[in-house]
């Protein structure tokens, strides 16, 4: 079963952590702090932060559903949901420390997970 931990630290708290995993024994834990802290990858932060956005909205679990996945007749979005994914997607563009915007407009026409990724890839 996966949990969902919201944290709020300091840069200083950040470095103690990145200590503590750095010996532990979980490879997982190691992996979501790079990506979530460090930003290595932006493609595989993009995705991660999409599929989670999706998942809070839609209830799915992200290993339930794929870039290929409607987001409608698959994840059981309407266009209310649709208009809300502004709010999910500008966090992450602000997290990568982008300017543009995405606006709600933008987010009515997404049909799948793989144009809001696309989406969220060409603000960055």
């Amino acid at each position: 079963m996966n949990h969902k931990i919201y944290l709020s630290l300091t840069d200083n708290d950040i470095e103690v952590l990145k200590t503590l995993l750095s010996t532990s024994q979980s490879e997982n834990l190691n992996l979501l702090l790079k990506l979530f802290i460090d930003k290595e990858d932006k493609d595989e932060y993009i995705r991660h932060k999409v599929y989670l956005s999706l998942s809070d909205l839609s209830g799915f679990e992200p290993d339930d559903f794929n870039d290929n996945s409607d987001l409608n007749l698959d994840l059981g979005l309407k266009q209310y949901h649709k208009k809300s994914l502004k709010n999910y997607f500008q966090r992450i563009v602000k997290d990568l420390k982008s300017v543009k915007i995405i606006t709600v407009k933008e987010c009515e026409a997404l049909n799948d997970v793989n144009d809001c990724l696309k989406l969220v890839k060409s603000k960055i």
